[in-house]
């Protein structure tokens, strides 16, 4: 269970991660958006929600390496994806984000029950 919890914090950077692609002027997906707010709010509220999960599933230390990497790992395949293909990239990044936080989402709400 705990290795679901940790793919879910990780897949939810991708939710973040279209949305800061889509709010810079990227060669790929076009003219920037005109919400950079919007932006760092869904970042930091997806930061937060991939921390919480990551670390009731594997401990402080291990949940923030966790989220850590995950940014680092796929924020590099999205920007090589987008170069390659951008329509599929997105399509694709959207929905594996919403999966992962609708995990995390889940995760929470299980591992708050359980308590």
């Amino acid at each position: 269970m705990n290795e679901l919890n940790g793919l879910c914090a990780a897949l939810a950077s991708l939710m973040a991660l279209t949305c800061w692609a889509r709010s810079a002027p990227t060669r790929a997906w076009g003219d920037s958006s005109p919400a950079p707010r919007r932006a760092w709010a869904v970042a930091l509220a997806t930061v937060v929600l991939q921390v919480l999960t990551a670390t009731a599933a594997a401990g402080l230390a291990a949940g923030v390496t966790l989220v850590v990497a995950a940014w680092m790992v796929l924020g590099w395949l999205l920007v090589l994806a987008m170069n390659q293909w951008p329509t599929a990239s997105l399509q694709w990044a959207r929905r594996l984000g919403g999966l992962g936080g609708a995990g995390c989402v889940l995760a929470l709400a299980w591992h708050f029950f359980q308590a």
